[in-house]
């Protein structure tokens, strides 16, 4: 298991840049969960859940009461996010996306092809700055296009 260095703070440990007004498209989005773009409209920043692997821009820090509130989104700064359930466990340095269940993936092998700037449709979630050694394990994740 990764040292936790802030044993008593989850969630965001450095802020970077957040969107503090964010349209919550849906009320099923819960804090430290992962949001997708939402229905577009004009003057306003939309986010709804983002279900799929690889479908996460930000971080949720403030679950919406209702559909429409405005809610508070971590674009880019540092994290504490747990590594999924499934799949293997992380590398420092290795890029991550949000898994289909909870919690994040990393990126074995770079299959840019699977990436929105190859035509894909996955989107790095940020890069771990720790190593997992089991599934479950939290560790800091630098959350923010790297690439």
């Amino acid at each position: 298991m990764a040292t936790d260095y802030w044993p008593d703070q989850d969630g965001r440990i450095s802020d970077g840049f957040t969107i503090g007004y964010c349209y919550a498209d849906s009320t099923d989005i819960t804090a430290g969960g992962y949001v997708k773009v939402g229905s577009p409209a004009s003057g306003r920043v939309a986010v709804t859940v983002a279900a799929a692997v690889g479908d996460a821009i930000g971080v949720i820090l403030k679950a919406p009461v209702v559909e429409g509130e405005h809610i508070p989104v971590l674009f880019y700064g540092v994290m504490k996010l747990t590594q999924s359930s499934v799949g293997d466990t992380t590398t420092v340095g290795e890029f991550v996306m949000n898994s289909a269940n909870s919690g994040f993936v990393h990126m074995a092998v770079p299959l840019w092809s699977g990436l929105v700037l190859g035509g894909g449709a996955s989107y790095i979630l940020g890069m771990a700055l720790q190593t997992t050694t089991a599934n479950g394990d939290e560790i800091l994740v630098l959350v923010g296009k790297c690439i």
